[in-house]
């Protein structure tokens, strides 16, 4: 009988040592995130929650993850099919960014021969403008409201986004890929 009793205490005991870890885990485990990375940057996936642990992988923004747990001091555990690590739990969101919402990476833009285009209503909608931004985010910081007809100098092009000059105020932005048409 004293065995049976010792066993049920330190099942008990076990199990109460456990359930920080598993209030833990509540906080993330089972979810999918959605990696979203400052100025399109990769996402490094760690050995442990640490940045200098060695890195496992890179996740381009717009990645689905899926979260195992909290692990403490700002980092996730993640796992896939091909990896499992931690990354930090600043850049992950939870829901899908949009299109645009991604910052397109500096290395995804090509020097074009300059051509000009002109700004397209926003949904075809003429008294919407589009945002000439700062970055290629929608989220970013807009330096002007174009008009549609506006013109604009392409001097780089990416997947989702065009670098271009204004030519009414002389300052280079960017411009959603789908608001610009070729003059």
């Amino acid at each position: 009988m004293k065995k049976l009793i010792s066993i049920a205490v330190i099942l008990v005991t076990v199990f109460a040592l456990m359930i920080p870890a598993f209030a833990s885990a509540d906080q993330f485990g089972g979810y999918d995130m959605w990696v979203n990375c400052a100025d399109g940057k990769t996402l490094n996936v760690r050995e442990a929650p640490s940045t200098s642990a060695r890195r496992i992988t890179r996740l381009e923004c717009g990645t689905k993850v899926h979260v195992d747990y909290d692990a403490g001091n700002g980092w996730v555990a993640i796992s896939d099919y091909h990896y499992s690590g931690y990354v930090q739990k600043k850049f992950l969101v939870a829901q899908k960014p949009g299109k645009f919402e991604i910052t397109e990476r500096d290395d995804n833009f090509v020097a074009v021969t300059p051509y000009m285009v002109s700004a397209k209503a926003l949904n075809g909608k003429t008294d919407r403008s589009v945002g000439l931004r700062v970055k290629p985010n929608k989220t970013s910081g807009a330096i002007r409201r174009l008009n549609a007809g506006d013109t604009l100098q392409v001097i780089a092009r990416g997947k989702t986004w065009s670098k271009v000059m204004d030519l009414q105020t002389g300052r280079t932005g960017y411009v959603a890929n789908d608001y610009i048409q070729k003059i």
